[in-house]
């Protein structure tokens, strides 16, 4: 059965997305800023922070991750595909809406492969990470839900025992 989702949802998705991606960025920047400041609008400022409308265009991208991951999780539109199918393609889409962005705002020159394979580096780092905490959480949620099953099958035993 499929949660139905609320505005708070998609919110909390977004901020979480967008928080976590300035973080990968505040990192990065730290440690590379200064020699990626005239390669990529990201790092203009060097090591010393990050630009605002950088910032504003994460939280962009943040809103448009969300509503990828709406549109490939959802069993509104892609009722018959398989999971593993549904996360390719919306990985695919994310990679591709990241190549539109760096393109439209000079996040790094989009025709230098080094720029391509350290972006794929720090995805794939990002995309594991996000894939063995979904993992850790779904793991803790469902042994919440067998002790809780248990709790209340003891508890109607109980129950029943007490009124023969």
């Amino acid at each position: 059965m499929e949660e139905k989702k609320h505005l708070l949802d998609y919110l909390a998705q977004i901020i979480q997305i967008f928080g976590i991606t300035i973080l990968v960025i505040t990192v990065i920047c730290h440690f590379t800023g200064d020699e990626a400041r005239h390669y990529s609008t990201m790092f203009v400022l060097g090591s010393k922070g990050i630009p605002i409308n950088t910032i504003l265009q994460f939280l962009l991208s943040s809103v448009c991750v969300t509503g990828i991951r709406f549109l490939f999780f959802s069993d509104k539109i892609f009722k018959k595909m398989a999971i593993a199918k549904r996360t390719m393609a919306m990985l695919i889409s994310v990679i591709a809406l990241t190549g539109i962005f760096a393109y439209l705002f000079g996040w790094f020159p989009v025709n230098q492969a080094i720029c391509w394979i350290s972006f794929f580096i720090c995805f794939g780092i990002c995309f594991i990470i996000s894939a063995v905490v979904s993992y850790l959480k779904e793991t803790m949620d469902n042994k919440q839900l067998e002790e809780a099953l248990k709790r209340l099958k003891e508890e109607q035993n109980g129950s029943i025992n007490r009124s023969k």
